[in-house]
């Protein structure tokens, strides 16, 4: 079955550090936005999914009533499994009892909270409206209503953060109610307000060494807490792992909508429009047909990022092909390096290997 992903682009206000399609001060086009996921959805009508993954920007900004109606839409015309996922991001500060419980009567079963870090001083440095304080209150407002699924994310490599701060943070988040944890490094993206601060010398972020600390001291702290790692940067207690993001990693088809959403067939990727306006009055898909050597090298790039890595039966059934015969001068080098470990037909990143897998990762592209 496929995954639906729908895209809120509405903000309050862009984080320093944010390159999605994101734009504040435009609520006023929020239900002919609406309007036009549902004229899109009309398209897929039929489609069978088991997961459905709502995003953004902010989908907590919208009204309660407009919560209800973008999760119509997608029961309205997807034929969705009946054990599904139903996910819905969420920033603190923005939600109250009225659009939790209007998320729950729509068939969102599972919360994710953009929590990023416990500490006021991060959080004012990149961006964020909330404080921690708001961020803890809505992790409990949220299981208090009825959500027993609840994901937030954290990030590490943040301006003035220390190993005592990052600690401070998970002491806090295995404390709350959840079932998840998505740990993310600061990336510095081009064209965000903080690359400029970072390049004009405004902030100092923590060295690659201490990064390096921080994600192998998350990994440890987590697993001791129930919070087992089966994505590089994704964490779960047993049975709560996020299975609309596993059909990424695997290679899954999925259907997205609104502004700047990207779909999959398993032949082709398509990205919409990105503006809100654009996508409203014409949405111009765009369209990048993949050859059977992207195919691979998506295959290979995404499965080693999850923990039980990538199956040589898989890689043959997928395109008739040994994994051997294309990429056995590459897996023995980083086998011998000992970046990735084969055990039982599984080619998976090691510790060591995790540590610096963007490099690794790059040389199956």
């Amino acid at each position: 079955m496929k995954g639906i992903y729908v895209h809120i682009p509405f903000c309050t206000r862009k984080c320093k550090y944010c390159d999605f399609a994101s734009y504040a001060g435009k609520m006023r086009l929020a239900d002919a936005y609406i309007d036009a996921l549902e004229n899109e959805a009309h398209i897929y009508r039929g489609a069978e999914a088991d997961t459905v993954f709502v995003g953004g920007g902010t989908p907590s900004l919208l009204s309660a009533e407009r919560i209800k109606r973008v999760c119509k839409i997608c029961f309205e015309n997807f034929n969705i499994a009946d054990n599904y996922e139903f996910t819905m991001e969420i920033n603190p500060g923005t939600i109250d009892d009225d659009k939790i419980r209007a998320m729950l009567s729509g068939g969102v079963n599972r919360a994710s909270v953009g929590v990023q870090s416990f500490c006021g001083a991060e959080l004012n440095a990149i961006g964020r409206i909330h404080d921690a304080e708001t961020a803890y209150n809505t992790v409990y407002a949220l299981s208090k209503n009825g959500f027993s699924n609840i994901n937030i994310d954290i990030m590490t490599g943040l301006p003035s953060q220390s190993m005592e701060s990052l600690k401070e943070t998970l002491t806090v988040a295995v404390s709350l109610p959840v079932t998840h944890i998505s740990a993310y490094s600061l990336i510095i993206e081009d064209g965000t307000e903080m690359e400029r601060e970072y390049s004009s010398g405004k902030i100092i972020l923590p060295d690659e060494d201490t990064d390096r600390e921080m994600y192998a001291y998350t990994s440890d702290f987590l697993a001791k807490h129930g919070f087992s790692r089966y994505e590089i940067s994704n964490f779960a207690k047993e049975g709560f792992e996020c299975a609309h993001n596993i059909k990424y990693w695997t290679g899954e088809e999925y259907i997205g909508l609104g502004a700047a959403a990207h779909s999959y067939d398993g032949n082709a990727r398509y990205s919409n429009s990105i503006g809100i306006e654009e996508y409203i009055s014409d949405n111009k898909r765009d369209v990048i047909y993949l050859s059977e050597k992207d195919k691979i090298s998506e295959f290979m790039i995404t499965g080693l990022r999850m923990e039980k890595g990538i199956s040589a039966d898989d890689f043959y059934r997928l395109f008739g092909k040994n994994i051997e015969d294309i990429f056995g001068n590459e897996l023995n080098k980083f086998i011998n390096m000992n970046l990735i470990r084969y055990k039982n037909g599984l080619y998976s990143l090691t510790p060591r290997g995790i540590d610096v897998s963007n490099s690794v990762l790059c040389e199956f592209v």
